[in-house]
């Protein structure tokens, strides 16, 4: 198949089916075209996905010109194809048009130091990646002094602040909450995503739960109206009131709800780039579907690592929830879980760039308050504390500080003065040599 006719498939693929435009966008960019009128087309679909606009003959011709009609009108009599694997094809064509050339270059080199670099030049086209970046220590040290000197970088905030001091979490990042079953992580995820969503395009993948009842969750949550009267229907003057008002907080997020069950990472991915979710939320990890006749902690291991892929790539922060081990118990008593307890596969904490476990903070109540330890923070500091749980209203909210725990900070803050202090009248001694020209003798 020429070169060209898979362009044209690719871009009528686009066209016909606007919802796997994402899939592709992350796949291919406009360089990897060698026609430039389709590599023109590329760009103007990928101009109005960026814009949220849809990508329609109509769309494109506005967005490019009656030129361009024939080749739109050509796009719409082609069939479909299987994106992934014809964006494969192009990559490795493009490339081959690329190598061939360079590996005359090196075999007609005249010297070996020219040899030397034509062979550098061929093995970079070796290297598989849509959007790769080499700095240099130089680059990264100006680079840092020039981002030292701008505003605070913007942070994800999960309003909780006491998890908001602590936190730094950007686009692109991957946070795991761990738990056990109904210890109440999907609570805390659901709370998390009504939050972001005011600001931020955010999707919630829930494989186990259905989006109805997510709903009646998050609406019991912004009502304050108890679960069990929604679910009752037994519903009163003052809960309606409460309800419809809630119901106007709730359709004012951009948050969409996506009945996951059976989706794989690469249905994940393709519905995330194309709806252009900024965050997303995974309800769980471990039930995501495998592919092949892989053990159960090589599955698990994989998808950990493309749900990260995934996040690094696309500038989408993925927020999984996954699945703890059961408690083990030390003298009768169940031991508090760790970054070890996550079940099936120790690469979860490898990807995460921070790992919030949630746990009751007694064993033998579901009824009782929950703990957060923040387990893993690659970008700040640890903390473990409790959250009260009103689970008639479904909300977690942070406790005020303890008498400890605020001692604590007052003898860590006493201790960084007296430390600056002496830094501060403390004699400093140099060293005088014989070739100090200030010297008077």
């Amino acid at each position: 198949m020429h070169t060209d006719e898979i362009e044209l498939g690719i871009l009528s693929t686009i066209l016909r089916r606007p919802d796997k435009a994402g899939e592709a966008f992350a796949a291919l960019s406009p360089a990897d075209f060698g026609t430039e009128a389709y590599r023109e087309v590329f760009s103007a679909m990928e101009r109005l996905h960026g814009k949220g606009a849809p990508i329609d003959a109509v769309t494109l011709e506005h967005e490019l010109g009656e030129t361009y009609k024939v080749i739109i009108r050509q796009m719409e009599t082609i069939g479909i194809v299987d994106l992934s694997y014809y964006a494969a094809m192009l990559k490795d064509q493009r490339r081959m048009e690329l190598i061939q050339p360079a590996a005359l270059n090196v075999a007609y080199a005249e010297t070996y130091t020219a040899a030397e670099e034509e062979m550098a030049n061929l093995n970079s086209l070796f290297v598989d990646k849509k959007h790769l970046r080499i700095v240099s220590a130089m680059d990264a040290a100006s680079t840092f002094c020039d981002r030292a000197n701008e505003t605070r970088p913007e942070y994800l905030r999960f309003g909780m602040a006491r998890l908001d001091g602590i936190l730094y979490v950007e686009l692109g990042d991957m946070m795991i909450v761990g738990g056990y079953p109904s210890s109440g992580k999907t609570l805390l995820s659901l709370q998390m995503a009504a939050e972001l969503a005011k600001k931020y395009r955010v999707g919630f993948f829930s494989l186990e739960t259905s989006p109805s009842k997510l709903t009646d969750r998050l609406m019991c949550h912004l009502s304050r109206v108890p679960l069990k009267k929604i679910k009752d229907r037994d519903l009163g003057d003052a809960d309606w009131l409460a309800l419809t008002r809630a119901a106007e907080q709730l359709a004012a997020l951009k948050l969409e709800l996506i009945d996951a069950g059976g989706m794989t990472v690469r249905d994940i991915r393709a519905l995330c780039l194309s709806r252009r979710y900024q965050v997303i939320f995974i309800d769980y990890l471990q039930l995501i579907a495998g592919g092949g006749k892989q053990s159960r902690y090589e599955t698990v291991t994989q998808i950990s690592q493309e749900l990260h892929s995934l996040g690094r790539a696309n500038g989408v922060t993925v927020i999984a929830l996954a699945q703890l081990k059961r408690p083990e118990k030390e003298k009768g008593k169940p031991i508090p879980p760790s970054m070890a307890d996550f079940r099936e596969s120790g690469q979860i904490e490898q990807d995460a760039d921070c790992a919030l476990l949630v746990y009751p903070s007694d064993p033998n109540d579901y009824r009782s308050d929950r703990v957060l330890y923040v387990a893993k923070n690659k970008e700040g500091t640890r903390a473990k504390y409790e959250l009260e749980f009103d689970g008639a209203v479904q909300t977690l909210t942070e406790k005020f500080k303890n008498y400890r725990e605020t001692q604590a900070e007052i003898r860590r803050a006493s201790r960084a003065v007296a430390a600056e202090k002496a830094a501060v009248g403390q004699v400093k001694f140099e060293e005088l040599t014989d070739d100090n020209d200030e010297l008077p003798f």
